[in-house]
């Protein structure tokens, strides 16, 4: 008898391990507790993945105990084991500061510290946070590669501009307080870098409000 129920609990073992499911669930920012579309979720093992769609949801068909990685430009990678049919996750910021995208603050400095600041020191931090090649250097050091356009809102996403955004490594911001020729110099780099990397493919794919574009 004890025979039979270790052949059945060996045969259960091995079904539960290669049975396929369709696993669902949601990927949002940790922060904000907004949804992400466009995140990226793999299947480890077989290389198959899906994008979320624009309310961060997904649906991808796995085995039992298959390794799934989600990701996202700008936030830490999170790789989970499916031992469930419903799976949310949260990622948060990965910590890598975006230059050029959000204006950055100019620093907090006391009237002590003032004293040991030259007016040239300012004036020389002042001019690197308003140089675009300064900010796009900065930048590509973490991989980070922006292309300021003119008119997406924050979730303004349609399924070309997130396969372009994953496809490219890129990601798609408004052009915030910055003037035009700040704007049309940063994507010229940014442009530079894709035509280096992937040829002419990138052109047909962009948003065509992409400032600088008409230029290029």
């Amino acid at each position: 008898m004890k025979q039979i129920l270790y052949i059945l609990f060996f045969l259960f073992s091995v079904l539960s391990f290669g049975q396929e499911i369709f696993v669902t669930g949601k990927v949002s920012d940790k922060k904000t507790r907004e949804p992400i579309p466009g995140a990226s979720v793999i299947n480890d093992k077989t290389n198959n993945g899906i994008n979320t769609d624009f309310d961060g949801k997904y649906l991808l068909k796995v085995s039992l105990n298959d390794t799934l990685t989600f990701s996202y430009i700008g936030m830490k990678t999170q790789k989970i084991k499916v031992d469930k049919k419903e799976i949310n996750i949260q990622l948060e910021d990965d910590g890598i500061l975006i230059e050029g995208g959000i204006p950055p603050m100019p620093p907090q400095i006391t009237h002590k510290e003032f004293s040991t600041i030259t007016i040239k020191e300012l004036k020389t931090s002042q001019k690197k946070i308003n140089n675009p090649k300064y900010s796009f250097k900065n930048n590509a050091k973490n991989n980070v590669f922006i292309i300021f356009v003119s008119e997406l809102n924050t979730y303004d996403f349609n399924k070309e501009d997130i396969e372009f955004q994953q496809k490219y490594k890129v990601k798609y911001s408004l052009i915030g307080i910055y003037k035009i020729d700040y704007l049309i110099k940063y994507n010229r780099l940014t442009f530079k870098h894709l035509k280096k990397k992937y040829k002419k493919s990138w052109l047909t794919e962009i948003r065509k409000d992409a400032i600088g574009l008409e230029i290029e």
